[in-house]
């Protein structure tokens, strides 16, 4: 934490390395939520990009706390999110989650085998979405947005412990689901 402390001082004097260095460290994980709950390439890149710029236009007034600059990044993130939703008069759109795993096929998979695997995922992707909307958070910035569980606890305004739990509960609720539809895990 403590290079992390270092380059946001450096970067509340001013100094545009330690600014590049904070965007190059940051910008796929938030891009990476953003795109999730957006689900647009353009329009995610557009609050990726209002994300860094809110960040660092009240960056003299940031304290360093315990969370890290990737809550705060985060936070600002959803934030954007909510606005451009609420400006949209929309719900967000519902992205499968196989878009976010690594690639399906690889020269060793069978075509049938890849298709098979990526029925699955897309089921997988249905089933995360049929979880009670904390749960679904949870999963999806634990897993897709790859936070932390401190990240996570701070922005969902969670103990960690409270976050663990939320969390057991949806595994849980995704385990059952998938022996009811006979996925294999």
């Amino acid at each position: 934490m403590t290079d992390e402390h270092d380059l946001i001082a450096k970067a509340q004097q001013g100094e545009k390395q330690a600014l590049n260095t904070l965007v190059s460290l940051y910008w796929q994980p938030v891009y990476r939520l953003i795109y999730y709950k957006i689900g647009h390439v353009e329009d995610a890149q557009e609050l990726t990009q209002e994300t860094f710029l809110k960040a660092f236009r009240s960056l003299p007034r940031y304290q360093q706390g315990d969370a890290s600059f990737k809550t705060y990044l985060g936070r600002i993130a959803l934030n954007l999110v909510n606005d451009f939703w609420r400006k949209k008069g929309r719900s967000p759109q519902v992205i499968d989650i196989a878009e976010y795993q690594d690639p399906l096929v690889d020269a060793g998979i069978k075509p049938e085998d890849a298709a098979i695997k990526t029925e699955q995922q897309q089921e997988i992707a249905r089933l995360v979405q049929l979880l009670p909307d904390e749960q679904r958070q949870a999963v999806e910035m634990r897993i897709i947005a790859g936070l932390s569980v401190r990240e996570v606890a701070r922005i969902m305004g969670k103990t960690e412990p409270a976050l663990k739990m939320l969390q057991q509960r949806a595994l849980k609720n995704l385990k059952k689901m998938f022996v009811e539809r006979g996925i294999k895990e």
